[in-house]
Formats: structure tokens, sequence, C-alpha cells
């Protein structure tokens, strides 16, 4: 599970607790299982085909997609004790893992964002986005910042594969790196500082069109767990 930093712990507040966090060198950083419960309530999410999360971290979005009843796997680059891991596997390399070469599958990930072997690596977000297009045959859907959706960079992604849909999460997620969620305690999973969204795209369908024939995505909000729907 990587992500871009957003404990919902301030700096300041972190010195003040002797907590100075740094930022992970490979991206790691932890939504909670919510973050994904959430997306299958209000996303048309196909329960019925194979689910590969290809950047699991410890494991999260498997947990809450076997939760549901789906067929969920992970991998990563490192084996982070996520359950049914299939191996440490790099999802931008040249090589495909068993689950990657054939049959019905989505994708469902919290990609990295920006940082790679303490390295920054541009486009890293939409590279994983555009590989998992390449491999799923039914949907894929990627946990990313609300910003990533306003890019020149990124107008390329949105007009050739334009998604199915957005769901903007309403409640901000702390995301704590992976490696620092023992040391912060209680604080990890503070109220979060960044807005979120999943963006789902399904290959399946053929996308949203305006009566100008542009193609669009239409936008969806994902309320607050406190507030019933």
């Amino acid at each position: 599970m990587s992500g871009e930093l957003s404990t919902g712990v301030s700096q300041s507040r972190r010195r003040r607790a002797g907590k100075k966090v740094k930022r992970h060198p490979w991206d790691w950083y932890v939504e909670q299982e919510w973050v994904t419960e959430r997306l299958l309530d209000s996303a048309p999410i196909d329960h019925d085909v194979t689910v590969l999360d290809p950047c699991c971290g410890q494991g999260n979005i498997v947990r809450a997609l076997r939760g549901r009843g789906i067929a969920a796997f992970g991998m990563d680059m490192f084996d982070r004790g996520a359950p049914h891991f299939l191996g440490a596997h790099d999802f931008l390399g040249n090589q495909r893992c068993l689950l990657e070469g054939g049959g019905d599958l989505s994708i469902i990930c919290n990609p990295p964002f920006s940082y790679q072997n303490g390295q920054m690596a541009f486009g890293l977000a939409e590279r994983f986005a555009r590989r998992a297009l390449e491999i799923a045959t039914h949907q894929v859907a990627t946990l990313l910042p609300l910003k990533w959706l306003a890019s020149q960079g990124r107008y390329r992604l949105f007009s050739e594969l334009t998604p199915a849909g957005v769901w903007i999460l309403c409640e901000r997620p702390s995301m704590p790196p992976g490696d620092q969620i023992e040391a912060l305690g209680d604080k990890a999973y503070a109220r979060g500082k960044i807005d979120y969204m999943w963006v789902l795209w399904d290959k399946r369908r053929r996308p949203h069109v305006d009566d100008r024939g542009q193609p669009f995505a239409p936008i969806y909000w994902i309320p607050p767990r406190d507030i019933e729907t």
C-alpha cells in the first residue's frame, strides 16, 4: 500500500512528540481497510473477478476485499507480511506473474506516488495506472490524491484511457509510513490532511460521452463514515 505521505499528524506535532517522521524511501504509506470498504460500498466493483494488488504493502486492501468475499491477492517489491501474498515482484519490471498472464483479472491498489529507492520518480503513479490497464481484463481502481486529476502531463492518459468514474473520499484518510506506525502509536491514524479519491477504469465499457462527443468521467462523493446514506 503505497501512496503520498499524509499521516494526518503535522510536522510540528511530531517534533513535539519527539517522533519526527521521514519520507519512506519506497513510498510505502498505509491506508486503513475502511478506505477500500468505502470504495466497495459506493462503486460498481465486480465481485466475481480475481483481484490483484500489485503494491500491497502489509495487505490492507487484500484484507478488505476478502472481507467482502472477493478473491484477492497481493504482490509487492518487498514481503511485508501481507496475507495471500504471491511473492516479491516488480510490477513495472519486465517479468510477469501468473495472475498477470491470463484469465479474468481486476487490479485495485494504492500505487506509489513519486518516490522509489530513496529517489524522486516523476510520473510513477501514472506508470502504475498504465501498466495496470495493460494487464487487467476488467477493472482498475487506484487510490490517489485528488490533485492528481489536475495535471497537464496526464491529459493524454485521461483522454486516451477515460475513467469510468471518480469517487472522492469526503473523509480524508490518514496514511502513515508503514515502518513508523508502531512508533507513532495512537497518532499514526489521526485525521488526514490530504484529499484522496478512487479512480476507476472499466475496460469492458465504453467511456461516457457528452453531447459534443467528448468523453468524460462522472464524479461521485463518498460520504464520511459517520454519515449514513
